[in-house]
């Protein structure tokens, strides 16, 4: 049985779904990744779910992330859209080049990865989350 707040939210499971996934995913794909130590909740949880060599690849995955980014709270990293989108470019941008290279030849067309509502409301999540710690480093 699916929650009740799926059906009060007025908007297809897999939307909500999506949506709360990407704001769960606001806890790892954090803007304190930029953080240059390693002592962040996002290695935190990885360690804990993924144990001390899949943190510590995640740790390894981030780490040029944490020196291209001039300093903590920058703009690239912790404004709201923008620092989300960023991340997600650092995170996405190899296996994004190669859906580009291999999509046309399965007969896909790499545009139909973006059109996706699924996605949108993923990425709609995780900059709600985005939003919340950038509003909540300006307030502590």
């Amino acid at each position: 049985m699916l929650s009740p707040f799926i059906y009060l939210s007025g908007q297809p499971a897999a939307h909500t779904l999506a949506f709360t996934a990407g704001c769960m995913a606001g806890l790892v794909i954090s803007p304190d990744l930029d953080v240059r130590h390693r002592d962040t909740h996002a290695e935190t949880i990885m360690r804990r779910s993924l144990g001390c060599l899949g943190g510590g690849i995640w740790n390894l995955l981030w780490l040029p992330y944490a020196y291209l980014i001039p300093h903590h709270r920058h703009p690239l990293s912790h404004w709201p859209i923008l620092g989300t989108a960023v991340r997600l470019l650092y995170l996405f941008a190899l296996p994004l080049i190669v859906y580009w290279l291999v999509a046309p030849r399965l007969g896909w067309s790499p545009a139909d990865l973006f059109w996706q509502p699924v996605l949108w409301w993923a990425v709609g999540g995780l900059a709600l989350v985005d939003a919340l710690h950038w509003l909540m480093d300006r307030l502590l």
